[in-house]
C-alpha cells in the first residue's frame, strides 16, 4: 500500500515521488488549488489541499495519516516586497516551525527539511541562518528528519545577466572566476528527497544535493564546450568583487561573498551516488530552457 506524504512546496519532489504511484501517495500543500501550478501538479496525480503557511489550522486535517512530510519555506517571497532580510527570515521561520510542530502532532515518521547551514560568527546571512535555526530545532526536539542540504541551483544561472561584445559572450556574474561552490539542478531535488524516503536509515542524518564542484570560471569553459561560442567571465578581481557590496542588493552580495571565501562545502561524489541520474553542468545546459536563455 503507498505511503502518504505530504509536500509543503517543491514541484520537483512532488514530480518524483508521483513517478512511483505503487510506493507513494502524494498530497501538496497550495494557497489557491485553481492557479495553473496547482492544477499542473494536480494533472501528476498530486491531491491538493488548501492551506497556508500562515496558518497551521488550514492544512491540519489533510496532514493527517502522512508517513512522510516535505518542508521547504521560499525566503524570497518575504524578501522581495520589502528587502528587509532579517524580517524574512523570522518569517520563514514562523512558516517553518508552524509546519514542522503540524507535522509532530500529526505524528508524521519522517520529516525531510530543506535547508542550509549558518556561517556564523564569520559570515551572517539572514536567509542561511534562518534555515540552520529550523534544523537546529528539528535536531533538539528529537523530531525524525534528515536535513536536506541545498546548494547553488544551475537554474540561478537563467536569470544571471550576460552580453555580447567583441565576438564573445560574457557571463555577468559578480563572483570572481576561481570562486568555489557546489551546484545542481533544482529541479531534480525530487531525486534526492525520494532516495531519502525510501531509506529509513536517513531519519535522523543529513544529506547533500550537489553534482558538480563549480566556479564561475568553469560555468563559463562549460558554456563554451556545450555552445560551441566564446564564452567568459567578467573576470573580476578580489577588489573589484568586494566594492559591489554598495552596488548591488546586500542580501545576494553576501551570498556571494559567503561563497567567495570558500563557505560552502559538499560532499558530490557521495551526493551523486544518492541521485546517480541528476545532471551536472554540461547536461543542464543541454536542457530546452538553459538553450533558449543563453541563445545557442
Amino acid at each position: 500500500m503507498p505511503r502518504k506524504i505530504f509536500v509543503f512546496g517543491g514541484s520537483s519532489v512532488a514530480r518524483a515521488l508521483t513517478e512511483q504511484p505503487d510506493k507513494w501517495e502524494v498530497y501538496g500543500l497550495t494557497r489557491n488549488p485553481d492557479s495553473d501550478a496547482a492544477k499542473a501538479i494536480a494533472a501528476l496525480g498530486v491531491k491538493l489541499v488548501k492551506g497556508d503557511l500562515d496558518d497551521p489550522k488550514s492544512y491540519a486535517e489533510g496532514l493527517k495519516g502522512s508517513y512522510g512530510a516535505f518542508i521547504v519555506a521560499n525566503f524570497w517571497l518575504s524578501y522581495t516586497p520589502n528587502g528587509d532580510g532579517n524580517a524574512a527570515a523570522e518569517i520563514e521561520y514562523a512558516h517553518t516551525i508552524g509546519a514542522v510542530d503540524a507535522c509532530v502532532a500529526a505524528g508524521v515518521k519522517h520529516v525531510i527539511y530543506s535547508t542550509l547551514e549558518s556561517f556564523k560568527p564569520r559570515v551572517a546571512i539572514p536567509h542561511y541562518d534562518g534555515k540552520a535555526r529550523v534544523t537546529a530545532y528539528l535536531k533538539e526536539h528529537g523530531v525524525p528528519s534528515t536535513q536536506l542540504f541545498t546548494s547553488y541551483f544551475f537554474e540561478n544561472l537563467l536569470s544571471t545577466p550576460w552580453k555580447e561584445e567583441g565576438g564573445k559572450k560574457i557571463l555577468q556574474i559578480p563572483m570572481t572566476d576561481d570562486t568555489p561552490f557546489p551546484g545542481f539542478s533544482a529541479a531534480e531535488t525530487g531525486l534526492w528527497v525520494r532516495a531519502a524516503f525510501e531509506d529509513e536509515s536517513w531519519i535522523g542524518k543529513d544529506m547533500d544535493t550537489s553534482t558538480e564542484d563549480l566556479t564561475p570560471g568553469k560555468i563559463a569553459q562549460a558554456l563554451a564546450e556545450v555552445s560551441g561560442q566564446k564564452w567568459e567571465t567578467q573576470h573580476l578581481s578580489d577588489e573589484t568583487f568586494l566594492a559591489l557590496e554598495q552596488q548591488i542588493d546586500y542580501e545576494w552580495w553576501i551570498n556571494f561573498y559567503a561563497l567567495f571565501k570558500g563557505e560552502m562545502k559538499r560532499d558530490t561524489p557521495a551526493s551523486r551516488k544518492i541521485a546517480p541520474s541528476a545532471m551536472d553542468l554540461k547536461q543542464w545546459l543541454q536542457t530546452p530552457e538553459a538553450k533558449a536563455y543563453f541563445k545557442y
